[in-house]
C-alpha cells in the first residue's frame, strides 16, 4: 500500500485554531476529523517546525477536501 506524507508548517497551526507552541495537541483531532468525516485513516505526527499527515495515497483527495472544509478561515 503507498503512502502520501503532507507536511504543514508550525507557524500555519494559528490560522486552524492550534496553538503553534504545542503542535502536538493538534495530531488527535485532525486525525479523529478524518476519520469521522471522510473514513480516512491518517498517522498524524508533530514536531516543533512540522506536522506530518501520512494517508494511504488512494485517500489523500478525501482527505485534502475534509481538511480544507474543516479548517478553512
Amino acid at each position: 500500500m503507498r503512502t502520501s506524507i503532507v507536511r504543514i508548517a508550525a507557524h500555519n497551526f494559528a490560522k486552524a485554531g492550534f496553538d503553534v507552541i504545542r503542535p502536538y495537541e493538534a495530531c488527535d483531532p485532525i486525525a479523529h476529523a478524518l476519520d469521522d468525516k471522510a473514513a480516512v485513516k491518517a498517522w498524524v505526527n508533530a514536531d516543533s517546525m512540522t506536522l506530518t499527515v501520512e494517508v494511504n495515497t488512494n485517500q489523500i483527495l478525501d482527505a485534502a477536501t475534509t481538511s480544507e472544509n474543516r479548517w478553512r478561515t
